[in-house]
């Protein structure tokens, strides 16, 4: 029987879609939680859900931009309105996308970036902590930020700088709020096997999958999504309450090299 750490609680997932947030939300719903997802992507958030409910779950989806304010506070509303309040929140929404080297990076695609992967992390936190704080009753929130937070990769000048503040604001909330019950984290993922990193390989034709796991893996493989899942639940989890401003890097060792 899967453990129950999440009962009665509600969890809300951006990028929730696909991916890492998609076993996310799946795993938070298998431990009890209810779920709210949030995406851009109407039909696979759906199928998010739909998989949820087929299991015996409870979960909503609402379409959310989530580079833009109103999209993100109405998703926090909803959460609290539907499900009565919000315990638990993961901002995994992210894209990537790069030009061959920084001087050949047009602006708009810079400003992509930043928005959905930094402006989104500002905004879903900064709605989370305030419905926290509004029930006065604490919670959690876990950042997806990236191996390349640390060590960053040519071509990738965009995607770093966000995932690098994603770091940097997970730090600095965790120090703001820790005193009144809400905990801050977040998660570096090294190379895990989802659609975002096999699109980026085949992109940019850097040699075969055995090269590309040699350079970024210390044990022979990428990792899973289901691993991504099982850091993100522990840190928001009852077990964790003694971590807070953490990065935790789940790399294959990538970064101790």
């Amino acid at each position: 029987m899967t453990q129950q750490r999440f009962a009665n609680r509600v969890a809300l997932v951006t990028g929730g879609a696909s991916g890492m947030g998609r076993q996310i939300a799946l795993s938070f719903a298998a431990e009890g939680a209810k779920v709210v997802v949030g995406d851009i992507q109407e039909e696979l958030g759906t199928e998010t859900v739909a998989l949820i409910t087929a299991a015996g779950g409870q979960a909503i989806f609402h379409k959310t931009d989530v580079s833009q304010t109103a999209d993100v506070d109405a998703l926090v509303a909803i959460a609290v309105s539907h499900f009565g309040g919000l315990n638990h929140a993961v901002n995994a929404a992210a894209i990537e996308g790069e030009a061959p080297e920084l001087a050949l990076l047009e602006e708009e695609v810079f400003d992509r970036i930043i928005a959905v992967n930094l402006r989104s992390v500002f905004l879903s936190m900064r709605a989370e902590v305030r419905a926290f704080l509004a029930a006065n009753t604490g919670g959690t929130i876990v950042n997806i930020a990236s191996t390349n937070s640390y060590r960053p990769q040519p071509g990738q000048s965009a995607y770093t700088s966000s995932k690098f503040a994603v770091a940097g604001i997970t730090k600095a909330a965790a120090i703001e709020y820790a005193g009144r019950g809400i905990r801050i984290n977040a998660v570096a993922p090294g190379s895990i096997d989802t659609p975002m990193l096999r699109n980026a390989m085949a992109r940019r034709k850097r040699g075969n999958e055995a090269d590309t796991i040699a350079r970024l893996s210390l044990i022979g493989r990428f990792g899973t999504v289901e691993e991504i899942a099982h850091a993100t639940l522990w840190l928001s989890s009852d077990e964790a309450t003694y971590t807070m401003g953490h990065v935790m890097a789940v790399d294959g060792g990538y970064l101790s090299r």
